[in-house]
């Protein structure tokens, strides 16, 4: 019964390692006071007297003692490798950002030209298509010889849409937390679901309809890491 009952509580503590295996550091202080209160039941257990013996001790009817091993090695180690399994699912998750920093350092211009409005997320930029001030998430690229536009990155086409307000949009995922837009195209070159490589031509720039249509032809282009806009000339140079 006794062993059913350590069988029953380490079934219930793997449950408890598998949920919180991808939580943040506070796993590691809850594992290592699970394991301490491990210890000490196991040392309770091992070292209560029972008829004279502890209980890795039984006597036989011949009035023999046999000894067994101890029961709660396998236990004590289960949690261990739990908690050891746990710290590589974070080294795992350390790799994966260095991924990311590294795709973000190999992008390149999806355009070559002359930039025309920066990145602004904490100042407001005034439209006069639409007569409203608003902030600028990206950048706007004027072509210099070309107004084909390439994939800064290799990845797939998650949205192509088109509206009066952004004209032709496309976004491509990346991977890694990953995205990058870009819109004010007057036609798509890929459609939802396309693979595409770095630097492939992936739609056209012209004159559009969108919220800045008072501008010269030219291409809004925004970079997205973990759903967030952040300034894409860190990343890229525009020639």
């Amino acid at each position: 019964m006794k062993n059913n009952r350590f069988a029953r509580a380490k079934s219930k503590i793997k449950e408890f390692f598998i949920k919180f295996r991808n939580k943040d550091t506070s796993f590691l202080i809850i594992a290592l006071c699970i394991m301490l209160l491990a210890t000490a039941v196991v040392w309770r257990y091992s070292a209560r007297p029972d008829k004279g013996q502890g209980d890795l001790a039984e006597e036989t009817p011949d009035g023999d003692i046999m000894v067994h091993e101890d029961p709660y090695e396998e236990y004590v180690q289960g949690i261990i490798d739990d908690f050891q399994n746990a710290e590589d699912d974070d080294e795992d998750d350390d790799d994966g950002v260095k991924t990311q920093e590294t795709d973000l350092k190999s992008m390149s211009a999806p355009l070559s030209g002359e930039v025309i409005r920066e990145y602004t997320i904490d100042d407001l930029v005034y439209y006069e298509a639409i007569g409203e001030w608003r902030v600028h998430k990206g950048i706007d690229i004027k072509p210099k010889d070309t107004l084909l536009i390439e994939s800064a990155l290799a990845g797939k086409v998650e949205a192509v849409n088109n509206s009066e307000i952004t004209a032709t949009e496309i976004i491509i995922d990346h991977g890694n937390n990953v995205k990058t837009l870009y819109s004010n195209l007057v036609s798509a070159n890929v459609k939802v679901g396309d693979t595409v490589e770095q630097g492939q031509v992936i739609g056209n720039l012209g004159r559009t309809v969108s919220i800045e249509a008072t501008d010269s032809a030219h291409l809004h282009f925004e970079v997205i890491v973990d759903g967030q806009q952040v300034n894409p000339l860190d990343y890229i140079t525009i020639e």
